[in-house]
């Protein structure tokens, strides 16, 4: 069968990810769990159809570079569980992308045929002709922005604004293309040129460099084929034909974002495939199980996640001290657990935010839901939500009991909410619809 798509990869017990256009990553006390999905994303937007097969492409590919580029630099990769993940020492980002330029092609091109010859401060000749080589390898940085589209910045400037000190900047300038050169070395064995890449660097503990993120993938890259230039054609086949589609578009991140077609989508898929097979020497196999099921597996095996998370959504901090005995018994259970606070009657759009969220989650949920007087709370979860709903409404004494018990017992039609009023119990009923769901 052919691998479902991994567009979704929240695991709820890892808590929130830390959201990136491809990649979800979890950060713990030391280290971060870095999950690459198949989402595509191009001018800086995420589109709505994944790649099927792209992450654990990326992931392979970026760690064959990494093994084979380590004695130029360390980096930052200390397992790979699983075909879509990678375990990466934390480090403090450089914020700064070292853009390397073989070739006239890109946006250097686009900057150059309007006229312009200067690039970061590097002067570029008259005479030159799109696909050109460059006189030389050039080193074009960006800020790596957070928000919004990078900008273009010379050296001089990176000093200036304090973003590396020149020591810093004259070490990444050998490294980048040192990187660079060695990966052109061992492309071109394959019949591949490497046409130009980014790297990504931050600082660990000690302050050393370290390369992170990714490192010559179809998604940091554009490569070619020698073949196609034996042809006299210029192809390709990655995430750049991507970017071709959604340009003779008019869509270059600005409106809305076009669907991709499923030829296209195939497409994609082939290059980001003959990119994978052609680096590595590997063949890109099909498997017996979905992605999302081969990385609960994994990451269970690999003793990183349990394959399941209670969500206790909470209507009020008031009600923490109930909240406190249900968290003592999932503790007890070996259960893990995340909490959100959020009011049906006063913040319906953040039960609504939390509930979209956990939908997206490819491990079992339980929601306990705590909430006292008109739970209103509980309707909505159990209405909204995928996974079971289990109201555990706290009570001040029997008189409170009598009157708003029937809040939480009658629900809407069509509505399933389990109602379990002793906090013991409601974490063990979820205990046991995890045993069956997992």
């Amino acid at each position: 069968m052919t691998n479902q798509a991994l567009k979704s990869t929240f695991l709820p017990e890892l808590g929130r990810p830390r959201g990136g256009k491809v990649r979800d990553i979890y950060e713990g006390d030391d280290r971060l769990t870095m999950i690459t999905s198949d989402r595509i994303s191009m001018f800086d937007r995420v589109f709505l159809e994944p790649i099927p097969d792209k992450g654990r492409i990326l992931t392979t590919i970026s760690n064959f570079w990494f093994e084979n580029t380590k004695d130029i630099v360390p980096n930052h990769i200390i397992a790979t569980p699983d075909p879509n993940v990678i375990i990466v020492k934390k480090c403090k980002p450089i914020m700064v992308e070292m853009i390397v330029r073989g070739y006239l092609v890109g946006s250097l091109w686009r900057d150059y045929s309007s006229g312009k010859r200067e690039k970061c401060g590097i002067k570029l000749p008259d005479g030159l002709k799109e696909n050109d080589p460059l006189p030389s390898i050039i080193i074009t940085p960006t800020t790596k922005s957070q928000n919004g589209h990078d900008e273009d910045i010379t050296p001089s400037d990176l000093i200036k604004q304090g973003l590396v000190t020149k020591e810093q900047w004259e070490k990444l300038e050998t490294i980048s293309l040192k990187l660079y050169n060695k990966g052109q070395e061992i492309a071109n064995k394959r019949g591949l040129i490497l046409v130009d890449t980014k790297y990504e660097f931050g600082l660990d503990n000690e302050g050393q460099i370290v390369l992170i993120d990714e490192i010559h993938t179809p998604d940091s890259s554009r490569y070619w084929f020698k073949k196609d230039l034996d042809n006299r054609q210029v192809r390709f086949p990655d995430k750049e034909f991507a970017r071709t589609w959604a340009r003779n578009l008019s869509f270059e991140g600005e409106g809305k974002i076009p669907n991709i077609p499923q030829d296209i989508i195939e497409k994609i898929q082939s290059g980001y495939r003959e990119v994978f097979e052609t680096i590595t020497g590997q063949k890109l196999t099909k498997e017996d199980q979905s992605s999302q099921q081969r990385l609960l597996k994994n990451l269970k095996e690999a003793k990183i996640i349990k394959g399941k998370c209670v969500l206790l959504l909470v209507g009020s901090e008031k009600d923490f001290p109930h909240v406190e005995k249900i968290t003592g018994a999932l503790q007890e259970f070996d259960i893990p657990y995340q909490t959100s606070v959020a009011s049906a009657h006063k913040n319906p759009k953040e039960v609504l935010k939390v509930i979209d969220e956990y939908n997206e989650s490819i491990e079992p949920v339980v929601c306990i839901t705590v909430a006292g007087k008109s739970n209103a709370l509980s309707g909505v979860v159990a209405s909204n939500l995928k996974w079971p709903t289990i109201a555990c409404p706290p009570f001040k004494d029997y008189s409170d009991y009598l009157v708003n018990i029937h809040s939480s017992l009658q629900m809407p039609s069509n509505v399933c909410a389990m109602t379990v009023i002793d906090p013991k119990n409601a974490a063990l009923a979820a205990k046991k619809i995890l045993e069956i769901a997992s």
